[in-house]
This record gives C-alpha cells, structure tokens and sequence, in this order.
C-alpha cells in the first residue's frame, strides 16, 4: 500500500472520524434526561471555553470566515440530535455518512473543484456501502429524514472550512463557530436554561471537550493537506464506528447485508488513502 507524504493529516481524520463515531450512543443515553437543545448548548459552551483558552480572542477576518461554519455545524448538531429521538444509533450513524456524496457536489458548486473519475468511483462507492448499511426490515422513521438534512449541513461545513480555513488560527477559528452554536441553541431552550446534574455532566464533558474540541481540531488541521472531498470520505468511517458502538455497547443487530455495507464503505476508504 503505497501512503503519500499527507498520511499523518488523513490521520488525523481517521482519529477525528473514531472520535465522531463515539458521539452516537453517548447522545442516544443522554436524551433519556436532557433536550437537543441543552445538549447541543452545553456541549458548544464546554468547547467555547477550551477553544478561547488555547486561541485567544479571535481576528475580525478569522470571525467572517468562520460564521458559515458555525451555522452549518449548529445545524447539523441539533438536526442530529433530534433525530435521534426516533431513530436508532446505527441508522443515524449511517444516513448521516450520506455526506460523503454531498461534499464534492458542494466543493463543485462552492470551491469550483473539478470532481475526479476516481473521487466520483469512491463516492458511488461508499454511498452503495452506506445504503446497505442502512437496510431493515422495520419502517422507515421521520429521524431517518430529519438525519438526512443534518448529512447536508455537515457536507457544507465541510466544504467551508476548506474555503476559510486558510490563513486563520484554527483555535480562533474553532471559538467563533463554539460561541455561534450556544448562541443559536439559545432560543431553542423550551425548558430554560438548567445545569446539568452530576449524572450529566461526564457526558457533557465528553461531547463539548473530546469530540467538539478534540475531534474538530483534528478535523481542521486535517483538511489542511487533504481536500474537503477526500476528507469526507476519510470522516465517513464516523458511520462505521457508530455501528460498531452501536452493536457492542447498545446491542443493536446487523444482518449480511449491513456488513457488506460496512465493507464497500472500508473499500472507498481505501481508494481515497491509496490516491
């Protein structure tokens, strides 16, 4: 297998990819006692703090750049999360990978990227892998839809952070689009804003300091050296390891077909890291 001298940035989206994966489940238990919107809140002020800390108070430019991140991101999130009210882990997981079709439809429209033959293959690829992913027997949910949106709002990040991701802190970067996040969730608190019980609170700290902090940095210094359609491909393992999670920790079932799903997603993987 022949790696190129960008391996360590497509490392990084591998890890970022993992650590996205890890955010279904968690999300899932933790619904049971809070809103999306006071997750969503929570888990962006957590971020906001940790990313002011290490960045410091962000440029005018740095600001303009990354409000269209912070939108699509918030959007993406809370579409997400409600979605997941009615729809199982792996199924969220798996439709929200939908986006690895969407980003090079958008980089064309947004970036003028020329789409490669071979980008395209691992697009049909990968999404063929996804359907499969996606099979069951059971009715087709309104999370399922609700998920789907939410697959085009993080194709658009995507696509985005390319665009303003040059010249800019990622740390101040990462601020602005945390502090446009709880701003927008704000709205949306029906309940008012209530403190997260002690029970709450490790999973708030996970999802606003592991995955909002630590995957999204991972994310954006990965697409500093690999294009916004092959990082999509490289982030839609996030749809495997949520199966994986979703098998293991809450005991959700797989048929064949799913894991030749699994399998076709692998192998556009593979293409993208051997280009």
């Amino acid at each position: 297998m022949k790696i190129t001298s960008n391996y360590k940035y497509k490392l990084f989206l591998f890890v970022s990819a993992f650590l996205f994966g890890c955010t279904f489940f968690v999300v899932k238990d933790l619904l049971t006692t809070m809103t999306p919107s006071h997750i969503v809140f929570w888990r962006y002020l957590v971020a906001s703090f940790l990313f002011l800390t290490m960045g410091g108070i962000p440029k005018k430019g740095t600001i303009k750049d990354a409000i269209p991140l912070g939108i699509f991101l918030w959007l993406g999130y809370i579409l997400q999360t409600q979605g997941l009210i009615t729809t199982s882990t792996i199924n969220s997981g798996i439709i929200t990978g939908f986006y690895i079709v969407l980003t090079p439809i958008f980089s064309k429209i947004f970036l003028n990227k020329k789409i490669l033959k071979k980008t395209i293959f691992a697009c049909i690829f990968g999404f063929c892998g996804i359907i499969l992913l996606s099979y069951s027997k059971g009715p087709f949910v309104i999370g399922n839809i609700i998920t789907l949106a939410c697959a085009a709002s993080y194709a658009l990040h995507i696509v985005f952070v390319q665009k303003n991701l040059k010249n800019n802190n990622i740390f101040q970067l990462m601020f602005v689009q945390s502090v446009i996040g709880f701003i927008l969730s704000t709205p949306f608190l029906d309940t008012g804003l209530v403190l997260p019980s002690s029970e709450q609170i490790k999973y708030i700290l996970f999802l606003g300091g592991v995955v909002n902090f630590g995957a999204f940095y991972l994310q954006l210094l990965g697409q500093r050296k690999v294009e916004a359609s092959n990082a999509a491909l490289i982030l839609s393992l996030e749809a495997v390891f949520a199966t994986l999670f979703g098998l293991i920790l809450v005991g959700e079932v797989l048929s064949i077909i799913n894991c030749f799903g699994i399998l076709f997603t692998l192998s556009s993987i593979y293409i993208v890291l051997t280009e």
